[in-house]
Formats: C-alpha cells, structure tokens, sequence
C-alpha cells in the first residue's frame, strides 16, 4: 500500500493510522483542535443516558493557509468517527443530522423534539442510509410546506486524490468553489461509499466546502468548510 500524507484531524498525537482499501497510512498535522459535545438535552443527546445510543467521536480543526496570498479564507473540518452500533439501535436515535454553522451532531429523534428555529439551521444527513442528504429534503423532519424555509445545500462527486484535498482545506480553502464548477451533476442526495469525495454549496450563505468518505466499517467521514479569514 501507498503512503502518502493526508488530512486528519487526530492532532498532537504521535502515531499513524492504517486504512485499508481505499485509505492511505496518514501523517498527523500540528494545529489546534477541540472536541465537539452532543447536545445538552433531548432524546438521544448524552453519551451515557441510560439506554441511549452512543454519540460519535467528532474532532473539529481550524486549518489557515501560511502563505499570506490565501490566508483571507480558512477551512474549519470536521472528522467524525461514529461507533459500530448494533442490529437493534433505532435507526432514528442514531446522529446523522450536521450543522456547519456549529460542528453540532444530532439524532432524528432529538431534532423532532426541539423548536422548529433550530432545525432551519440543519445542513444534512450523513449517516443515515449510507447517503448524504440536505436536511430540507427529509420530509420525517420537515412537514410540507415547512421545508421551503429551510436551509438549501447541494452536492457533486468528483475524483480527487487526498494529497489534493489535504492542500486544499490547509493551505487553498477557496478551492472548494472554485472546483464547483467542474461537477458534473449537482444532487441533493447522493449515495456514497469509501473513498468517495463531495464538493457541496451552501446556497443561503453561498459557502462551499467538501466531504470525504474515509471508511464505512468503522464508519469515518471528514468535513470541510470554507469560510472568510476575519
């Protein structure tokens, strides 16, 4: 197998990973990170409520280019690595639903327990049906003619190599738009398997950002999102 230096977001820790198939034996990056918490209250929401189901393990980095020429756009990631859950979770209890406005994880079941204010700020689904989807095309989440007012994400395969996207999200954040316009179909909900990589457009923030399939069992997927360097 290929070695080559990819992005990760397991930082400060002096180890590499080994990924099969289609993943790549990584080398860590030295940049601040934070853990992302669930929710603090609802259904599906702590780690250890009795009965609950386990939250994944989300680790959110903040990469800036270092060459001043690039560095008026960031790319805040996300790598989330979700526990093996067994045949008998509720598939509604396990969190799917992602915001990039704040890193937030939630199950199904919490967000149908919560004010329909914070649901508009829902992106998509990622776990759920092994697909990516906007979260106002879900209709067990949003009531027809609710989802309208919802927040409108697109998405499009292309190949890249992870070299490619690890210089994008630490050193040319824009390049998320930039390549946009190479995408040969644009969906709303798209099928994935591992390896695979997805530009997506926020449309109400006219934000871009990628995602990237690493591993299916366990279940690992990366996020990126390009935003303004203020």
């Amino acid at each position: 197998m290929k070695s080559v230096k990819q992005l990760t977001f397991l930082l400060m820790m002096a180890f590499s990973l080994a990924f099969t198939a289609c993943e790549e034996d990584a080398e860590n990056l030295s940049i601040n990170k934070k853990i992302a918490r669930p929710p603090q209250s609802g259904p599906g929401g702590f780690t250890d409520q009795p009965g609950g189901v386990p939250y994944p393990n989300i680790i959110e980095q903040t990469y800036i280019p270092d060459y001043d020429w690039f560095a008026h756009t960031k790319c805040i990631a996300w790598r989330i690595e979700w526990p093996a859950y067994d045949g008998s979770v509720n598939s509604d209890q396990i969190p799917s639903f992602f915001k990039t406005g704040n890193g937030a994880l939630n199950s199904l079941e919490y967000l149908l327990s919560i004010d329909p204010v914070n649901k508009k700020k829902l992106n998509f689904s990622l776990y759920t049906d092994e697909k990516i989807e906007a979260a106002n095309d879900i209709g067990e989440l949003w009531p027809w003619p609710e989802s309208i007012e919802a927040k409108s994400v697109y998405f499009g395969k292309i190949d890249m190599p992870v070299s490619t996207i690890e210089h994008w999200a630490t050193e040319r954040p824009s390049q998320f738009e930039n390549y946009w316009e190479y995408v040969d179909s644009i969906e709303i909900e798209i099928d994935y398997q591992a390896g695979d990589f997805f530009i997506y457009h926020l449309s109400d923030e006219n934000q871009y950002g990628g995602i990237r399939i690493v591993s299916m069992s366990p279940r690992i997927i990366e996020i990126y999102k390009a935003v303004p360097n203020i």
